[in-house]
């Protein structure tokens, strides 16, 4: 019996969970020796992840073990590298059939950091190539998996445009960006980047934004506010946030580049982009709707914001999606004005994701009506990915 509880699940936010020689056998040969580390080369989650690829050989072999790991699949015990088609393309097939999903969207996660700690500008490129040739592939598997190919908006606009034309020959509807340029580099905004944003519209592409994926230059907690006497919280490994402080600053960067698309009037002059926010929390997107249009009140007379024909709200809910984290409010977010914003998520097999986000949103939505429910789970994920 599959995990979904109803027949139409569409979910907005899974990963692929890389082993370590993955991005090599997908990297030029002129880029390989010069990435970075696998995980750094940290002893601890190189262990973790060894003894995910023995027990995932062992199940391969011993049927009784693959039924038993099949009961268990999504226990806190079996995520992350643990998880049930993890990183093996062909067990995912059997994952998503548990699950019982119809449709996943597919991030990377530590290759990913192995492709932005890149020493220089061609063995980043390079690495992202590698970064979604792999995807491509492990999405191949099964056409229920849609891989959010990496386009590093950062690099500049002449190499960007590159990378999307790779990105749709590749086949790709789904293209990840970062949120913040480079020191001195051009607002992703500017007009020379209209060429970006008018071939991804035209092409039908929906755009991602994702946790960690800001393009390094953005530090939302000053480190001076954990030098409050008190014992600092540890990092757990990836890249949610490591603390409550830092958890609420986890969708700062995306406001910002939001607003901006808005203020400086991409949304308007690319009114088919579609733009998704994704592992970055939901609480937040009904009160920042109206502190959009405040600041537009309060500025307009100020600046030039002639180029908005609509108020910055509208643009949000006619352009953009954001997935909740299993445990939000999702009842008070759908009666509150939220019911065509909201994607499903599951985040498997991260371990954020928890055991049962089905039953975390769930608990929230008691008086929710079908039509809500529908959008929640299925209709807002077609909508955004044009299925």
């Amino acid at each position: 019996m599959p995990y979904a509880h109803r027949a139409d699940i569409h979910d907005a936010d899974t990963h692929m969970m890389e082993r370590p020689d993955w991005i090599a056998q997908f990297a030029d040969a002129d880029v390989r020796p010069y990435l970075a580390p696998f995980v750094d080369g940290r002893a601890e989650p190189l262990a973790v992840i060894e003894d995910a690829i023995q027990r995932f050989s062992r199940r391969t072999k011993d049927a009784a073990l693959r039924a038993e790991d099949d009961a268990a699949f999504m226990s806190m015990r079996f995520k992350g590298w643990h998880g049930l088609g993890a990183f093996d393309a062909d067990e995912r097939v059997r994952a998503n059939d548990l699950l019982g999903f119809k449709a996943h969207i597919v991030f990377p996660t530590s290759a990913f950091d192995q492709v932005v700690a890149a020493k220089s500008g061609p063995v980043f490129v390079g690495g992202v190539r590698a970064l979604n040739r792999g995807l491509a592939t492990f999405c191949s598997a099964d056409k229920r998996m849609y891989g959010a190919g990496y386009l590093p908006l950062g690099v500049g606009p002449e190499q960007a445009e590159v990378l999307l034309e790779e990105l749709i020959g590749a086949g790709f509807r789904i293209v990840l960006i970062d949120t913040v340029p480079p020191r001195e580099g051009l607002s992703f905004t500017h007009r020379d980047y209209d060429r970006i944003w008018a071939r991804i519209q035209d092409a039908n592409l929906a755009v991602t934004l994702h946790v960690g994926v800001n393009g390094r230059w953005f530090n939302p907690v000053p480190s001076s506010l954990y030098n409050n006497g008190r014992e600092r919280p540890a990092h757990v490994e990836g890249d949610a946030p490591r603390d409550a402080l830092a958890y609420m600053s986890i969708h700062q960067e995306a406001q910002l580049f939001l607003a901006a698309m808005i203020f400086d009037g991409v949304l308007e002059r690319f009114p088919r982009l579609r733009i998704g926010i994704v592992e970055l929390g939901a609480s937040w997107i009904i009160s920042w709707m109206k502190h959009l249009d405040q600041a537009y009140r309060a500025f307009r007379r100020l600046q030039d914001l002639s180029e908005l024909k609509l108020q910055p709200s509208e643009y949000v809910r006619r352009q953009m999606k954001v997935t909740p984290f299993a445990g939000e409010d999702i009842g008070w977010l759908l009666k509150s004005g939220a019911e065509d914003l909201l994607m499903f998520a599951s985040d498997y097999p991260h371990h954020e994701g928890t055991d049962d986000p089905i039953g975390r949103y769930e608990r929230t939505m008691t008086d929710i009506d079908e039509v809500q429910r529908a959008k929640f789970y299925a209709g807002n994920f077609r909508s955004f990915v044009a299925l």
